[in-house]
């Protein structure tokens, strides 16, 4: 049983420091399905984190809640955010009594019946209390805690996951991505400037029974001054905002000057081999390519260092994704207020993606910048983690010749897709595409030249054969061939559609 007196040292809606209570109510979660596909099963459908189209649509759910179950009132309480009478709530959480929930923190009565303070959601098997959307108003307090949401996953699928001894996050929030590296990290250090989220980190903790997560209340690195970790994990508040008005959006510094000192401020708190991923937004500006700004944040940082944009934005669709509104006025006015200052800034665009970094004490650093999809919706970790691998191999080799050395094989999870089109009566390759199925999803048109090559690369040979092979068959010469070769084989093991077996 994990001790719940780590809730009350933090303000927030969650009062109790009874961990025998916490045990007891998801016990009653999970006899009820909660953590599974129940709720989806009640509700009819899968609900998307952009819940706002709850209210347009709450009579279809609550005609599929009629039902006076235990799971329809659960749902309708801690998921739907709508009232229920006390008798159905009672029914819901025993044996549990619902003065206990009241003592918890978890749900207060009103006119209309009882009413959660939190909504709960379910998440690879946790159970993660966070702020509701107030359907009626349409606003956030300032010190929201969101739930598990789009760029949560980008990030958690973004993490290099491996048996650490420390971990740390920064700007925790509800506190979900710190649990899901405790199940693969010795001690987990969560840190957030908002106590009202780390009252419902540690609640999550207590109501998930784990024990290896630990909660401080600062601002990026102060509450971890000279220490270092095998993994650090970071998805600030990194809108470029003239505005302070929620905590988990606005930095509160000019610019992109957040996502920029947490980049430069990482690699003096990671260990020799340790991987750090954070998301960010950042300013380009005219004439400067895509990665320029970062490649100055990481110069001389003893990391290789891997910066990823998924995305990017001219100033006035960005302006419009952080202040649209029903109230067109709020929204001429955020327009307004956003592109003024971004005018200030001398804004092009901005760039939306991610930094991975691993330290590096020995060796020559890389630096590497690619494109990569906007959604990232499987673990691409461990793809990451070979990537880093095979980066570092290619960047010690001396030459071409040394390259053209190496035995390669295909990854296992590469596809070809061919499009063929009819002529002359038969049927020829019109375009052919390889795409990497699992990780980041990286995909490209390839030749004819290089089908052949990848569909010889058994891990026998090395790409010099297979060089010569080729160019004897297509009669041209194999000194110009195997350049070719080469140039052709480094972008692929760069980008996993080959694997070098001895890195």
């Amino acid at each position: 049983m994990v001790a719940a007196a780590g809730i009350a040292a933090f303000e927030g809606p969650l009062t109790t420091t009874d961990s025998a209570a916490i045990t007891a109510f998801r016990a009653v979660l999970d006899r009820h399905g909660f953590a599974g596909p129940a709720v989806t099963d009640a509700l009819g459908t899968a609900l998307p984190f952009h819940k706002f189209h709850l209210r347009d649509d709450m009579p279809l759910y609550l005609r599929r809640l009629s039902a006076p179950t235990p799971i329809n009132t659960l749902v309708k309480l801690f998921v739907l955010d709508r009232p229920v009478d006390d008798g159905a709530a009672a029914d819901a959480v025993a044996p549990l009594a619902l003065d206990d929930l009241r003592v918890m923190g978890l749900v207060e009565d009103g006119a209309d019946g009882v009413r959660a303070r939190v909504r709960l959601s379910a998440h690879d098997g946790l159970i993660v209390a966070h702020d509701a959307y107030d359907e009626e108003r349409r606003t956030l307090r300032p010190d929201h805690v969101l739930d598990v949401n789009p760029t949560t996953m980008t990030l958690a699928n973004l993490t290099v996951r491996r048996p650490v001894e420390r971990a740390l996050e920064i700007g925790t929030g509800c506190g979900v991505l710190a649990l899901k590296a405790a199940s693969h990290a010795g001690r987990v250090i969560a840190t957030d400037t908002n106590p009202r989220a780390l009252n419902l980190a540690a609640f999550n903790a207590a109501v998930n029974n784990i024990a290896n997560a630990e909660w401080r209340l600062a601002s990026l690195f102060d509450a971890v001054d000279g220490e270092r970790f095998d993994l650090i994990f970071c998805n600030p508040p990194y809108v470029i905002s003239p505005d302070s008005q929620f905590i988990f959006r606005d930095g509160g510094r000019r610019g992109d000057a957040l996502c920029e000192e947490i980049v430069r401020r990482i690699p003096g708190h990671l260990r020799d081999g340790g991987f750090a991923t954070l998301l960010i937004n950042w300013v380009i500006r005219a004439g400067d390519e895509w990665s320029a700004p970062l490649r100055r944040w990481v110069d001389g940082n003893g990391c290789d260092n891997w910066m990823m944009m998924s995305a990017a934005q001219e100033p006035m669709a960005y302006a419009a994704l952080w202040n649209r509104s029903r109230d067109r006025a709020a929204y001429e006015a955020g327009l307004e207020r956003w592109t003024t200052y971004f005018d200030e800034l001398g804004v092009h665009t901005i760039g939306l993606g991610a930094v991975v970094l691993r330290r590096r004490d020995s060796g020559t650093p890389w630096v590497r910048a690619d494109h990569v999809p906007e959604s990232i919706t499987d673990p691409a970790g461990p793809h990451i983690e070979r990537l880093f691998h095979a980066e570092t191999g290619i960047s010690a080799l001396a030459d071409d010749a040394a390259l053209l050395a190496q035995r390669v094989k295909t990854a296992p999870d590469h596809r070809l897709h061919q499009t063929l089109t009819v002529r002359d009566a038969t049927y020829i390759t019109e375009t052919a595409e390889v795409r990497l199925q699992d990780g980041l999803p990286f995909r490209g048109s390839v030749d004819a030249f290089t089908i052949q090559l990848l569909a010889r690369c058994d891990g026998r040979r090395t790409l010099g054969d297979i060089a010569v092979e080729l160019a004897v068959g297509a009669g041209v010469d194999p000194e110009k061939f195997a350049v070719a070769c080469a140039g052709i084989a480094r972008r692929l093991i760069s980008s996993g559609f080959l694997v070098r077996p001895t890195v």
